[in-house]
């Protein structure tokens, strides 16, 4: 075959071919150029040196055929020796699992997403740019987060229950944190407490749904976030993101926040400490935006015997600590009623270590989609121009957000920021420093919750039972809904409530 790769061909875009969309969700996540390939013949790899293929849908030697010389193929296959599951179909699970943590004594329980995929991600980028740096090439990626931020904070809060008293506690420790706490609102709750939504006008406040719950019917879950939609917009906020009650996730409930137009969510059943993630859904990805949080919150303390903040606040700063060193997102969240209202030592804690990191991105939520979006959509390339040289060229420059490349070689990585569309680097006069992996004390991935289900609990999820919606709004279109609405209208007749 005729050679179609020119002697400089780019270190950067990756092509993929035929790979599977966990890696293209990681690979976007870290900020690493690439291209999807989807045209088998050889001038669809101009682009790049670099081809990533799966062994298990194409053999080398069919590559071979579909390369030339100059090209470096990369089998990602190999990537997932050594893993108890697949890594890559990891990546994409949907599915959540009963999980639980030891911490400081306490055993805390939750529902989170079944597979730990931050450390996932790691653990193949990790192996990866091994692979590239053994074939002599380039490990560059988009910094995470806009120049000169090492690292992000926000607090997250579910505003769940109409005890506007305990908001207003919490806001006065919220003050330290004001600019990097981001409110999400259940309506049914609060639409009628005009103080709080006052309180809550100009900060950044979104969508808890109406109804505290996520249902499995698409119907009911479409008709309750557009009713919080209505009314939060009524109310004068704009609104651009959700957080699903109890971090429930659904594909109908992203189909219903696509229909709305929302730029994010944040559900630890889909993803927990991590960065964010475009979900794989339905053969495709998502265009709504996932930003984790870590997912254990003060509730989980109090629902295992513990009283006081005292250990809430010494676990989430600790989780802070260990995220920021890590340059991790360092989000976390909790609720105000009955809880972060009454410990007002959690702010406290939180501010104090922010005050000892100034090269932490203190930051909304909604910016921070705002700038993982922007991050995603640029489209870049690098050339080499000379050993050790490369001209790094970007597509329709903007310069909405001071951006920064990550250069990584062996254990060292420099932090270069970026003022053109062209810019040419030496990669032997760069200023590098030694970054070391974190050991993880604090944030670990959880065990399996293996009690068994009761009886009731599988009922319960059979029929998807809940006593928040008032009866006549439920769905019963299905054999499940009908029962449910059976069960729900023969304990009001014998109680009284629903």
């Amino acid at each position: 075959m005729s050679e179609v790769l020119g002697p400089n061909a780019a270190a950067l875009p990756f092509l993929l071919w035929k790979t599977p969309p966990g890696l293209e969700l990681i690979l976007a996540q870290e900020g690493i150029a690439f291209e999807t390939v989807h045209d088998a013949h050889p001038f669809a790899f101009r682009g790049g040196r670099f081809v990533l293929f799966d062994g298990r849908r194409e053999s080398s030697s069919a590559m071979r055929a579909l390369l030339t010389s100059a090209h470096v193929a990369i089998d990602v296959d190999a990537l997932r020796d050594g893993e108890a599951v697949d890594p890559f179909q990891a990546l994409i699970d949907d599915r959540p699992m009963r999980a639980a943590w030891d911490v400081q004594g306490w055993t805390l329980r939750e529902q989170v997403a079944r597979h730990p995929k931050g450390l996932i991600r790691e653990r193949l980028i990790a192996r990866l740019r091994e692979a590239v740096s053994a074939r002599d090439g380039l490990w560059m990626r988009l910094a995470p987060y806009p120049h000169p931020y090492r690292s992000a904070f926000n607090l997250r809060v579910d505003l769940d229950e109409p005890v506007a008293e305990d908001y207003f506690r919490f806001a006065l420790g919220r003050n330290l944190l004001d600019d990097c706490t981001t409110h999400f609102v259940s309506t049914n709750a609060y639409q009628d407490e005009p103080e709080v939504l006052a309180d809550l006008a100009g900060r950044d406040a979104q969508s808890h749904g109406h109804y505290h719950y996520i249902y499995r019917d698409a119907e009911a879950n479409l008709r309750n976030l557009e009713r919080a939609d209505r009314i939060l917009r009524e109310k004068g906020f704009a609104v651009e993101g959700f957080a699903a009650p109890h971090g429930r996730w659904n594909a109908s409930l992203d189909d219903a926040m696509e229909s709305l137009g929302y730029s994010y969510s944040t559900d630890f059943q889909l993803g927990y400490d991590d960065f964010p993630f475009f979900p794989w859904k339905d053969g495709r990805f998502s265009k709504v935006l996932q930003v984790p949080v870590h997912p254990i919150c003060e509730g989980l303390f109090l629902d295992a015997g513990a009283s006081g903040g005292k250990v809430v606040a010494e676990h989430l700063a600790r989780v802070v600590e260990e995220k920021v060193a890590a340059g991790e997102p360092a989000f976390v969240y909790g609720h105000p009623e009955r809880r972060l209202g009454r410990m007002p030592e959690v702010p406290m804690a939180l501010a104090a270590v922010l005050r000892r990191q100034p090269l932490v991105w203190r930051t909304t939520l909604t910016e921070m989609a705002r700038w993982w979006r922007w991050r995603n959509s640029r489209r870049w390339l690098a050339i080499p121009r000379g050993p050790g040289r490369y001209e790094v060229q970007f597509e329709d420059w903007d310069s909405r957000y001071p951006l920064a490349l990550e250069i990584q070689r062996g254990d060292f990585r420099c932090l270069l920021p970026l003022n053109g569309p062209k810019t040419v680097l030496d990669l032997r006069t760069l200023a590098y420093e030694r970054r070391s992996e974190p050991a993880r004390r604090v944030v670990r991935p959880p065990s399996p919750d293996l009690r068994p289900a009761s009886l009731k609990q599988i009922i319960r999820r059979a029929i998807d039972w809940e006593t928040v919606t008032p009866i006549d709004e439920l769905p019963d279109a299905t054999i499940a809904g009908r029962v449910k609405k059976g069960l729900r209208r023969w304990k009001h007749q014998r109680t009284g409530t629903s």
